[in-house]
């Protein structure tokens, strides 16, 4: 009954998984929040089907979101599980290059890995992030999981957004790690985001933006905004376990607005630019 109201759901997005999708029993897991059996099916079939490039980045997958839930997980864990990500993708895309999906599975994994390890600490990863994102963004791939639980190109929209955010806008950034930060780009993509997919994470991050702007640019307007945007995601029921810490991040966030520049869903990120000219 789930897989066909789903369907029914999605009858007007492009790129919507349907029953003949590949591996549909493993899009129903990923739509249900099976997550771990998800995954644990997902790497049973690659150990007999190593050749099928689908798999590896439904893997990916699982495997994010799950990391998603790792609050309390130590910074070695986190490493080794995005690790792993990144080496699933990277087999995946030496069976099919270019592929738009395993191109935003990697950026996902690099930039967990550059999160965890800590922005300015992970800066040769950026420009590598930001390559597979903008790929996949104006790749005119599509993309709608069921339940719209993922959705291309909304979410990448929503991960460069996040991306300009935090990478800093210094020039030596941008010597360092060829790309910079961007906040009115972050603004545009998580607008364009919210546009085609105003779900809670969106909502929260275009919220986050806006209220980074605000603080740094003294904005008055911008600060409402990213308050009545957040607002907004407050008001969505949460879905998942992943959508109530974000409805928790969201009440920090409000409180706190100064700690929206550096905000990451992993933990807040130190952007001192003093410590990156001690790096």
């Amino acid at each position: 009954m789930f897989a066909l109201l789903s369907s029914l759901a999605l009858a007007a997005l492009p790129g919507q998984v349907t029953e003949s999708s590949p591996h549909y029993d493993l899009e129903q897991l990923y739509a249900q929040n099976q997550h771990a059996e998800g995954l644990a099916t997902a790497r049973e079939r690659l150990a007999t089907t190593p050749d099928d490039a689908d798999l590896y980045w439904l893997s990916v997958r699982f495997m994010y979101e799950l990391g998603e839930l790792m609050v309390d997980a130590s910074s070695q864990e986190k490493l080794a599980h995005y690790s792993e990500m990144c080496a699933l993708a990277e087999t995946g895309l030496d069976l099919r290059p270019d592929d738009p999906h395993l191109r935003f599975a990697r950026g996902l994994a690099n930039a967990r890995l550059g999160t965890t390890k800590g922005v300015l600490s992970s800066l040769f990863l950026a420009r590598t992030v930001e390559g597979d994102w903008l790929y996949t963004a104006n790749s005119g791939f599509t993309y709608s999981a069921l339940g719209e639980k993922e959705v291309l190109p909304a979410d990448v929209y929503q991960a460069l957004g996040v991306f300009y955010r935090l990478v800093p806008d210094w020039w030596i950034v941008q010597v360092v790690a060829g790309t910079r930060g961007d906040l009115d780009k972050s603004h545009d993509f998580l607008q364009k985001a919210a546009k085609s997919r105003a779900n809670i994470p969106i909502l929260k991050e275009l919220g986050v933006t806006q209220l980074c702007i605000g603080t740094k640019r003294d904005d008055a307007k911008m600060l409402a905004d990213g308050q009545a945007t957040l607002d907004k995601a407050l008001a969505m029921p949460p879905r998942d376990d992943k959508h109530r810490i974000d409805h928790k991040h969201i009440q920090m966030l409000k409180a706190d607005p100064k700690m929206a520049c550096e905000y990451s869903r992993d933990g807040q990120q130190d952007l001192d630019k003093k410590k990156m000219k001690k790096d």
